[in-house]
């Protein structure tokens, strides 16, 4: 959808312009105040002739021009026929204030698919209903319901948030700047995810943030990130719907549902998307990334302490929000020997001590070095500024970082205070000025300074998503003989196996196979064997592969009635090793999604798993299963054997590629337990739901 008339509009009406306090006063006001251009400003009230010296229309339709946009400050029931007005003068573009839509319930939600029709007939780029509207501080637009103190807030940072009070907050900011800001409200016929393109694509937003509810254009919010991801932009998404409650507000809030939680950060993790945990990150990391003159290179930060303490506090810090410490090279190390007093300490975190704090040569030195050093990626400045009160030391040490920062080679330069209150006005425009993020105290800078750090570090390999064409209302379940045999026709390595349905098959096929045996009821019907008693291990003989078959056809008579029993299924017994999962979810939005993690019966209870959409490269699947709190198992925990990861990668990239060829026909599958052992891995059991109908199989 064009959205140019909507944000970018050359000419504007305010409907319901005021004087008196409310949207159309409170709106009115701020275009006056905030705006570049007021020369195709049109003001329209019947009831009014002139508002704030500037004539008053009595209908859009006696403006003499064209309008791009009108900004509707009037009651729910005159929204559609003044967008009937607007369309007759060539509108693109409509903000709606007004409530009483989807949020309200059913009879609200049916007046907003009105809305949605009659603004998609007219082809009008709808904001809203139940927004605040938005600012443009690029060409000075500012169409915003709530009323702002008069100061400079335009920037680089392109907000768009679902809820309006969000975007007061980011307004309210003394240290933020905007390209645009954005409350999406409602999300009529211009959803979120077309605001996020819009500010993906566009050239005066450097950083995009966004607080979210709902998805309703997956494929376009993966488009747009992978859009993002080969720009190098950074996205930062908070997203709430994590707890039951969140998703319940959600809904009452903007009448859009949570998509789930755990498969949309799949997504963000693959393309770099960066997710909040809360506001006071989402503000921060945007932030950062609005002042920060250029990328670093790399993840390997080298912190610099005027004491001991901070010194011992920001080790701590940097190793709970997995910063890594870069090493100096043996000369740096050397050099900074020369610089530092005898009780100062050249390691990482760098106690430079205060003597070097006051001294604006000796420091410009030493970040010389530092940055000087190919280990190193990034700087990190983390100083206990006295607060509220703009010292000697902290003016000497912002002197210096805008000093290094105008050579070139100098190295990313970030600063963490390490108490609140403490970041003096002088010091944060200086280091603004010298493109230093002068990041949030304690605990909050740290973590912002890991995701700055982990969005430099990755690497965006273009991967086509295998989004289904469609998803079938039907679908069945496979035996696990048919699931595995599934597997091996689409290049899966699986075991040797049989089907047996009497004594005689069952002998015969042990033959073949070898003993000793695993023997499992054959059957579409039961997922959970063990349950019913339908599992016999480590067969080792006819007379007791016989036995096996009569036990376990009869516990599934009685445990299962009803269930299809359609004899045994043998299978040599594997190799034990660590027991892993490996499955696959058909998202209705985002298409098949792969997840591993630690198998057998400790699934549901550890719930030690990752996710990421189908399909995966090599290096993606190591990174997965990296991730595993279970990962030091398969690297030889205690003593036990190193485990041949790589062919555990191997075979989940493989699942991910037969899981996007068969994106129209895979629902869901199981592959538990997966043995991984120091020689291979081994599949052991599946599970396969496809979609259709099982009367026509």
């Amino acid at each position: 959808m064009d959205l140019r008339k909507l944000l970018k509009p050359r000419s504007v009406a305010i409907v319901g312009a005021s004087e008196k306090a409310g949207f159309g006063g409170d709106t009115t006001r701020n275009y006056l105040k905030f705006s570049k251009n007021l020369d195709h400003l049109y003001f329209v009230n019947p009831g009014r002739d002139e508002i704030f010296g500037r004539r008053s229309y009595h209908s859009l339709l006696e403006i003499e021009e064209d309008v791009d946009l009108v900004i509707l400050c009037t009651p729910q029931k005159t929204i559609i026929p003044l967008l009937q007005d607007a369309a007759r003068k060539k509108c693109g573009g409509a903000v709606v204030f007004a409530s009483g839509y989807s949020e309200t319930g059913e009879e609200g939600r049916i007046r907003q698919e009105e809305l949605v029709e009659e603004a998609n007939r007219l082809g009008i780029a709808v904001m809203g209903p139940n927004c605040a509207g938005f600012a443009n501080f690029i060409d000075g637009i500012f169409a915003y319901a709530f009323l702002v103190e008069e100061r400079d807030r335009s920037g680089n940072i392109g907000m768009v948030s679902q809820s309006g009070q969000i975007v007061l907050g980011g307004l309210d900011s003394s240290v933020m700047g905007f390209s645009h800001v954005i409350s999406s409200g409602n999300s009529c016929n211009v959803k979120v995810e077309d605001y996020l393109e819009f500010l993906v694509e566009d050239d005066d937003t450097k950083v995009v943030a966004a607080y979210i509810e709902g998805v309703t254009k997956p494929a376009q919010l993966a488009a747009t990130f992978q859009k993002a991801a080969q720009k190098k932009k950074p996205v930062v998404i908070l997203k709430i719907g994590r707890s039951g409650k969140s998703q319940e507000l959600a809904a009452s809030h903007t009448g859009s549902l949570s998509g789930a939680d755990k498969v949309l950060r799949a997504i963000f993790k693959r393309y770099g998307v960066i997710e909040a945990g809360d506001l006071e990150e989402l503000m921060g990391i945007a932030n950062a990334f609005s002042w920060l003159a250029e990328l670093p290179r790399g993840k390997r930060c080298v912190f610099m302490n005027v004491s001991g303490g901070e010194a011992g506090v920001t080790a701590d810090l940097s190793e709970e929000y997995k910063i890594p410490l870069a090493d100096y090279k043996p000369e740096t190390r050397e050099y900074l020997q020369t610089l530092v007093p005898v009780y100062g300490s050249v390691n990482n975190p760098f106690d430079m001590t205060a003597e070097i704090g006051y001294n604006v040569p000796v420091m410009c030195k030493a970040i010389r070095a530092i940055s000087a050093d190919d280990q190193v990626d990034a700087i990190c400045i983390a100083y206990t500024i006295t607060p509220e009160v703009w010292d000697v030391t902290m003016f000497r040490m912002v002197q210096a970082v805008s000093i290094v920062r105008e050579e070139p080679g100098i190295k990313p330069i970030f600063w963490i205070p390490f108490i609140e209150h403490s970041r003096h006005p002088e010091s944060a425009r200086m280091l603004k000025e010298a493109g230093v993020p002068l990041l949030p105290c304690g605990r909050y800078g740290f973590s912002i300074l890991h995701q700055v750090l982990e969005f430099a570090a990755f690497k965006y390999e273009k991967i086509e998503a295998a989004i289904p064409d469609c998803h079938p209302a039907q679908s069945y379940g496979m035996s696990e003989f048919e699931s595995l045999s599934f597997l091996e026709k689409q290049g899966v390595p699986i075991p040797p196996q049989a089907v047996a349905a009497s004594h005689e098959e069952a002998i015969q096929a042990a033959k073949t196979l070898g003993y000793p045996l695993s023997v499992k009821i054959h059957s579409a019907d039961i997922q959970h064997k063990s349950d019913v008693g339908g599992v016999k291990l480590n067969i080792q003989n006819d007379e007791e592969l016989c036995r096996a078959f009569d036990e376990i056809m009869e516990n599934c008579s009685k445990h299962a009635p009803g269930a299809r029993l359609s004899g045994v299924l043998l299978k040599p017994m594997l190799k034990p090793g660590v027991e892993m999962i490996i499955g696959v979810n058909n998202d209705r939005d985002f298409g098949p999604m792969i997840m591993v993690g630690m198998g057998g019966v400790f699934v549901e209870l550890f719930k030690d798993v990752q996710l990421a959409p189908a399909p995966l490269t090599q290096k993606q699947a190591e990174k997965m299963i990296q991730e595993l709190r279970a990962y030091p198992l398969l690297n030889g925990y205690r003593g036990n054997p190193v485990c041949d990861k790589e062919a555990l990668a191997d075979l989940l990239v493989r699942i991910s590629e037969m899981a996007a060829r068969n994106k129209n026909v895979i629902k869901e599958l199981d592959i538990n337990p997966v043995f991984v052992t120091e020689d291979g891995v081994a599949i052991a059991d599946a599970l396969l739901l496809v979609y259709g109908d099982e009367k026509e199989r």
